[in-house]
């Protein structure tokens, strides 16, 4: 602590002597400007720092406060947490409870200069950036003399201002806003709503926030997120598992290894005699570490192949295992390392290289360059030539928060995670991913400090996977856990699921890997003849965006007297296909329109295909997950090996019907809706693929051929006509 005090104080006085400089005009302009710009560099470098202490401290002011019982309500999208907002204005709480929501900065900022950089990683550092303190610019009078100019905006933002925000942070309390409703008070008032919501959060009692936020421990903290004493509540919780898992998997690629190692290196010798013993232990330590997980990817480019370790066995391989991986953290953490680096990187730009041996070149390419050669003189020199070429690595943002992350993974039990290795001759195709194989280990926190955990959603088969494998695996005792279901508030009589088995001409419906593309002659009849029965909206669901493209491909010429909209693989068009696809349904006279999606797509969760949107969903095929894939393989072997043989395979199906399930139930959203949905495969008629529906589709269930089933589809639907 000493030596952070008299730190500080050096950096204190000569800021009071430049400021003195200026005012008195006693020192030329370069002069002054040398110094101000050694200010500057003086934010580059890392100080001394005890924080432990501090957080201690303010864990102790913080328990003293009084903290009312708080409700943190977490969804996967920015629209769902919207709807909620939407019911909580519409219930008799609305007027007196105080809600905030939370989101990114690149949900949240107003600052054109800051958002126009779209990426998520650009937009936090610009905006820590644009915090600082401004230096005192200057600028010369009539006569040449140097005067001190009044502080500038240039590095600062407009909308940061304490007494704006306290004022946003008021408005969002006294009435209940979602985040558009915040951004659009925040533009009124000229304050931040990013922080405002931080600030109004403290106050709040329900506080609507995304996935990560919560259930991303590090997100969590830099969040000032205390679930202690509190209540959580998870909406949309089936894929939970594998969104914990998907959260905590990091990826490392060698062009982030070399920008991290050449950075690194370059800011130890700009600084070098400027660091504290301790601090360039450290920086020595992660030069260290960087540069054996940098030999480890140049010495695989020998072949394209995939090898996977253990936690344990890979900091052995790649002797970084003598190494406190905890205290590297942790200094990473407190001395904020990855920003100082990225701002010294901006501030001295290096063109980066890396010397790449091109390809050996076969006995053909030999031959074919001595026919081609002018003379032999030429082809000796062309010989004789370096081995080595200069290639330009691609600029990489913040590549040492990559590394970071990285180190993160390896603190975890050896038990839950993998490293999969991806080998490619191409160096640059080289990659480290983590794989969290047991998501139960990161939701031990908020088991253990919340009030009550709750986890809701509208397909939640099978329960047992959330009890066994989330809750008691993360601590939970058996008598914390309760289960609650109630009945579809849709009555049987308004949902036909039809399992489909048999096609026009009584071949069996089997759209698995090798057999779907001899499907497509059956499918364009089933598709063409559900347009003929229906009017209003049908969607359909497809296994992948390749089979989707394919069966495009054989029905776009077909007229299915109605427009066909694909679902796009850019998000940014969602809206747009789907406000198209709703007008043309509601245009007058219109026979409705035929959406074409994929299962586990941008469209096939959260989004209503209410009332005439969505009159048939069908599903075509089972949308199983490539079981050659390695972190699925790793996955199940691992389920096996834990909980007895055959789990691997079920949570396969699981994972599987899942996505199946999150489709049905795109069509039927209140009580008065109705819709028919076909199912198209006859694996579908399979005893544990039918108990894996939900109960108000299995309550319906019926399984028919071809002709039986549009029979029952053109009853169903004049049986409405008629209500």
């Amino acid at each position: 602590m000493d030596n952070l005090k008299k730190l500080k104080e050096m950096k204190y006085n000569r800021k009071s002597k430049l400021f003195k400089k200026i005012e008195n005009n006693n020192g030329n302009e370069s002069d002054i400007v040398k110094e101000e710009n050694d200010l500057i560099e003086e934010d580059l470098l890392l100080e001394e720092s005890n924080i432990s202490n501090e957080d201690d401290a303010s864990d102790e002011e913080d328990e003293n406060k009084y903290q009312p019982v708080k409700i943190y309500i977490c969804s996967r999208t920015h629209s769902q947490l919207s709807q909620f907002v939407g019911e909580i204005v519409k219930s008799p709480f609305g007027k007196n409870v105080r809600t905030a929501s939370l989101a990114s900065r690149q949900a949240f900022c107003i600052n054109n200069e800051v958002s126009k950089l779209k990426n998520m990683t650009l937009i936090n550092e610009k905006c820590l950036d644009m915090q600082k303190k401004s230096q005192s610019q200057l600028k010369s009078d009539k006569d040449g003399k140097v005067i001190k100019k009044q502080k500038g905006t240039i590095c600062h933002c407009p909308f940061y201002k304490q007494t704006a925000i306290d004022e946003l942070r008021d408005s969002a309390l006294i009435e209940v806003q979602d985040v558009e409703d915040l951004v659009s008070s925040g533009k009124e008032l000229k304050a931040c709503p990013y922080y405002a919501s931080r600030k109004a959060a403290e106050d709040a009692e329900v506080v609507l926030v995304p996935y990560n936020t919560i259930l991303h421990k590090a997100t969590r903290e830099a969040n000032g997120i205390k679930l202690k004493n509190n209540i959580v509540i998870i909406d949309e919780a089936h894929n939970l598992l594998e969104a914990l898992a998907q959260m905590y998997n990091t990826d490392l690629n060698y062009s982030q290894l070399y920008h991290a190692l050449h950075q690194l290196k370059c800011y130890k010798n700009k600084y070098n005699t400027r660091f504290s013993a301790s601090n360039l232990l450290s920086i020595n330590q992660m030069i260290f570490v960087v540069s054996k997980l940098l030999q480890m990817l140049e010495k695989s480019c020998t072949a394209n192949s995939m090898e996977i370790f253990t936690i344990e066995n890979f900091v052995l391989t790649a002797q970084i295992d003598n190494y406190n991986m905890f205290k590297l953290l942790k200094f990473c953490k407190e001395s904020r390392i990855a920003q100082k680096i990225r701002s010294f990187a901006v501030k001295f730009p290096i063109e980066e290289e890396i010397l790449v041996k091109p390809a050996k070149k076969g006995v053909k390419d030999f031959l074919s360059s001595i026919e081609n050669k002018k003379n032999d003189d030429t082809h000796l020199q062309d010989l004789k030539k370096d081995s080595t070429e200069k290639v330009s690595i691609p600029p990489v943002s913040n590549p040492l928060l990559a590394v970071i992350s990285f180190l993160e993974s390896l603190t975890y039990s050896y038990e839950d995670g993998r490293i999969l290795f991806t080998k490619h001759t191409n160096k640059v195709q080289c990659k480290l991913q983590f794989l969290l194989l047991n998501p139960s280990s990161t939701f031990s926190d908020i088991v253990k400090e919340a009030r009550s955990v709750i986890v809701a959603g509208g397909t939640m088969k099978p329960n047992s996977e959330f009890k066994d494998r989330l809750f008691i695996s993360a601590g939970a005792t058996p008598d914390r856990i309760m289960e609650f279901s109630c009945d579809h508030i849709i009555p049987p009589e308004n949902i036909l699921p039809i399992i489909l088995t048999k096609g026009p001409k009584q071949e069996n419906m089997l759209f698995n890997f090798e057999n779907r593309m001899s499907m497509g002659n059956n499918l364009k009849i089933i598709i063409e003849q559900v347009c003929k029965t229906i009017t209003g909206g049908v969607v359909v669901f497809f296994p992948s965006y390749k089979y989707e493209n394919w069966v495009w491909q054989q029905i776009k010429d077909l007229n299915f007297s109605r427009p066909v909209f694909r679902e796009p693989q850019n998000s940014g068009l969602v809206d747009t296909v789907l406000e198209k696809y709703a007008a043309a349904i509601r245009r007058p006279l219109s026979n409705g329109a035929l959406l074409l999606s994929v299962v586990g797509g941008k469209l096939s969760e959260g989004l209503n295909f209410s009332d005439d949107l969505g009159r048939c969903v069908i599903v075509v095929g089972l949308p199983y997950a490539n079981i050659m894939a390695a972190d699925l393989k790793e996955k199940m072997s691992y389920l096996d090996k834990k909980e007895g043989l055959g789990s691997g395979q079920k949570f396969y199906e699981n994972l599987c019907m899942k996505s199946v399930n999150q489709c049905i139930g795109r069509a039927v959203r209140h009580k008065n809706d109705y819709a028919t949905v076909l199912l198209v495969d006859e694996r579908y008629n399979r005893a544990s693929i039918k108990n894996a529906l939900p109960n108000w589709i299995q309550r319906s269930l019926k399984v028919y051929s071809y002709e039986e089933a549009f029979l029952n589809i053109r009853k169903f639907f004049e049986d409405k006509k008629t209500m």
